[in-house]
C-alpha cells in the first residue's frame, strides 16, 4: 500500500512541475488555431510523410526549452 501512495505522490509532484509547460503549450496551440486557418496548417503539415514529420519536429523542439 505504501508503494501505491508513493507512486501517487510522485505522479502528483510531476504533474505540478509540468503544469506550467502544459498550460503554455495549450495557450500556444490555441493561438495557432485562432491565427492560422486550418487550410494553412494542413498545407504545411499534411502533404508528405517525411516533410510533415520534419517540420513538426522543428516546430516542437523549442517548446520544452
Amino acid at each position: 500500500m505504501n508503494v501505491l501512495f508513493d507512486l501517487l505522490v510522485a505522479s502528483w509532484q510531476l504533474l505540478r512541475e509540468a503544469a506550467v509547460y502544459i498550460i503554455f503549450g495549450l495557450l500556444i496551440s490555441g493561438l495557432v488555431g485562432v491565427v492560422l486557418a486550418p487550410g494553412t496548417v494542413a498545407r504545411h503539415l499534411g502533404r508528405g510523410r517525411f516533410h510533415s514529420v520534419f517540420k513538426v519536429a522543428l516546430l516542437g523542439i523549442p517548446l520544452p526549452l
